[in-house]
């Protein structure tokens, strides 16, 4: 509602609220917010014509919290296998308490995963890299807080690092039986970080895992054959245990019949 004057001079409400606009004309309205606290606030402002409806969704955001993170995590050129540690921290910047949650790719991981940040408090993440094979890594973890969710981008390169071994071959010397002979040797690590080790059989972890699938299918199948040969008997056993019965059920009838027989010749 508004106030005009007249040509006489008498003020008079006129309501702006509704009202018609002749073609190719417009007609201007100014929306006020007056907020009374720091909250979100919804309206939907419905304009009705002769024709149609439709409505004009007001939005005013209020408090938000506003976490500092890195925008990228780089944790450069690292070891195969070897566990780099990057930390990082996270600050809330914003006007708001928030609950936050970090999901991380296969081939990274955060000691911490989800919590809850005042304002103005920090906390510390601890991320790390253990790369399977030498190849670079380019992923996205994501951050949600407070109805957002954030994609931060995180890079990686692996490499074989200088370690080798001290033969290519083995040769043992001769010797007499019932005794020994024995060779040195040696893994050489001049990589700047400590190295693990283990001996296998096989010389990747993939060749290892469809190894171990093939024999677990095999021994699968062999437990199955043998469930169906141990059916197989069952079955052919109780049909022999019915037959048997039913020859001696007919016996039995024939012997009762032939003492009734006896018994009337008497």
């Amino acid at each position: 509602m508004t106030a005009s004057k007249t040509k006489s001079g008498v003020s008079e409400d006129i309501d702006m609220l509704s009202g018609k606009v002749a073609p190719g004309m417009e007609i201007t309205y100014i929306v006020k917010f007056f907020p009374e606290a720091k909250s979100d606030y919804a309206y939907d402002l419905m304009i009705i014509t002769e024709r149609e409806k439709f409505i004009v969704p007001i939005r005013a955001m209020g408090s938000r919290a506003v976490l500092d993170f890195p925008d990228q995590l780089d944790f450069g050129l690292v070891p195969v296998k070897y566990n780099n540690e990057k930390p990082v921290i996270l600050r809330n910047i914003g006007e708001k308490t928030t609950k936050w949650a970090i999901t991380t790719p296969a081939s990274f991981a955060v000691n911490k995963t989800e919590g809850i940040l005042e304002v103005g408090q920090t906390e510390q993440l601890i991320f790390s890299f253990q790369p399977a094979e030498a190849r670079k890594y380019k992923e996205d973890l994501k951050l949600s807080y407070d109805n957002f969710d954030v994609t931060v981008p995180t890079l990686g390169e692996a490499h074989n690092d200088n370690v080798y071994l001290s033969k290519g071959h083995v040769t043992a010397d001769p010797t007499s039986i019932t005794l020994f002979s024995h060779q040195y040797y040696k893994i050489v690590n001049k990589s700047a970080v400590p190295i693990e080790f283990s001996w296998r059989a096989f010389a990747t972890e993939a060749e290892e895992k469809e190894k171990k699938d093939r024999l677990n299918s095999q021994l699968n199948n062999e437990q199955q054959d043998e469930l169906t040969e141990i059916e197989r008997r069952f079955n052919n056993q109780t049909l022999s245990d019915d037959d048997d019965g039913s020859l001696d059920s007919d016996d039995s009838y024939d012997n009762a019949e032939l003492s009734a027989k006896h018994e009337r010749r008497k």
